[in-house]
């Protein structure tokens, strides 16, 4: 455990293309006319395309993203 994974809210998230998360408080979803992804807005603001060409883009750029966040929370606390 590391000790602030209950302090981290999640919400529940359908993208345009129907696809569903549960998203933590400090991400984002950005969709728009171009390559939709997420941002990190946790510290320095960070965005995270979709990998694009993979049915799976949107989840792995987002865990990506919550990778990053993960490491910041341990680092600078919440």
């Amino acid at each position: 455990m590391n000790g602030w994974g209950d302090a981290v809210q999640y919400r529940p998230l359908t993208t345009a293309p129907g696809e569903q998360f549960s998203v933590p408080e400090y991400i984002l979803r950005l969709e728009g006319t171009g390559v939709g992804g997420w941002q990190l807005r946790y510290g320095e603001w960070t965005d995270y395309a979709d990998v694009a060409g993979d049915a799976a883009g949107a989840a792995r750029a987002l865990a990506l993203a919550i990778e990053e966040m993960t490491a910041r929370i341990e680092y600078r606390g919440k």
